[in-house]
């Protein structure tokens, strides 16, 4: 299996070498696959959907948005390592992609080495959120009622990074909360509002709704910086955790070796389109902001970040599936 998975490979650069022979001034050729390996209607769904559009308008190519979830993106992130690397295949992944290997285990790809980082497209922050029966409005109130109640309180997670933004939470605040893992953001509101569970860590995008209608509490803001879709709320480290900082990330990556001409006219296309003000209008009602940082600079994000999550699994004690 391995040894045919090798030779796949290897064909797919081949193949790709020779697509690319043209460079990047006749990039694209084709139409171009952007791969969500997610279930369609999240964030990073809506998200490609809004960039698959204007690339499509700019290069006069269409580009595919394509669903194929499981595994936390690892099934439609595999698909993308074994394709030919001439451009023509993209992922669009979250933070989860690169905490996998230190809760799944092994994996039939490196997350950092057979993938070539394009841009770190947009950022959203965490935001800690409570059902309006528990008794705290503020951080510190949540951080001393946690503590008051050992193990008592409940929060609820959709994938690996919004469960280590809980977890980093508890390690900074030297609380025990008890973990509930759940399969989508909408199922944590859900239980959330019904009072099933007390705390959820998740995006501005799934909480924004129930916020602005008052039917849930938001707490605080993990960026640095407040969000301007609630303006109001005050970051973590505002409400008395400093060095508290975590967000809900999307990255655009390509097979390993794509060349780096055809790369930087992928992230120069990406940051100009960020810059538009209907998309900016739009990613702000998502509580995102745009990055389309260089590939150089998504490159050592990665690296830190990587570096972050190891770190955070071990100090959770969170054990591969």
């Amino acid at each position: 299996m391995f040894r045919a998975k090798g030779w796949l490979r290897a064909a797919a650069l081949a193949l790709g070498l020779v697509a690319t022979g043209a460079g990047a001034q006749q990039y694209p050729t084709k139409p171009v696959r952007l791969m969500v390996p997610y279930a369609p209607g999240g964030g990073t769904d809506i998200l490609a959907r809004l960039f698959a559009q204007k690339l499509t308008e700019a290069w006069g190519q269409t580009v595919l948005v394509e669903n194929r979830p499981g595994a936390d993106g690892v099934i439609g992130s595999e698909v993308i390592v074994n394709s030919p690397p001439d451009g023509h295949n993209l992922v669009l992944v979250v933070a989860a992609h690169l905490i996998n290997p230190f809760v799944k285990g092994k994996l039939p790809f490196d997350v950092v080495k057979d993938f070539t980082p394009v841009t770190l497209v947009s950022a959203s922050p965490w935001v800690v959120v409570v059902n309006p029966a528990v008794p705290a409005s503020s951080i510190r109130e949540l951080i001393a009622l946690a503590k008051a109640q050992p193990g008592k309180l409940t929060f609820g997670s959709s994938e690996p990074s919004s469960r280590l933004a809980g977890e980093q939470f508890k390690v900074q605040a030297g609380v025990n909360l008890l973990h509930v893992a759940y399969k989508g953001g909408s199922q944590i509101m859900t239980d959330l509002l019904g009072g099933h569970i007390q705390v959820g860590f998740t995006s501005v995008l799934t909480v924004l709704q129930h916020y602005k209608s008052g039917k849930l509490r938001v707490l605080g803001v993990g960026g640095r910086n407040r969000s301007p879709s609630m303006p109001d709320i005050p970051t973590v480290i505002e409400g008395g955790l400093p060095g508290y900082e975590t967000s809900a990330w999307y990255g655009l990556y390509g097979p390993p070796n794509m060349p780096a001409d055809i790369t930087n006219k992928i992230q120069r296309e990406i940051a100009r389109i960020a810059k538009l003000p209907e998309v900016r209008d739009r990613l702000t009602q998502l509580g995102a902001e745009p990055v389309a940082n260089t590939p150089e600079e998504f490159a050592a994000f990665g690296r830190s970040e990587y570096a972050k999550f190891e770190r955070l699994v071990r100090e959770a004690g969170m054990k591969p599936e």
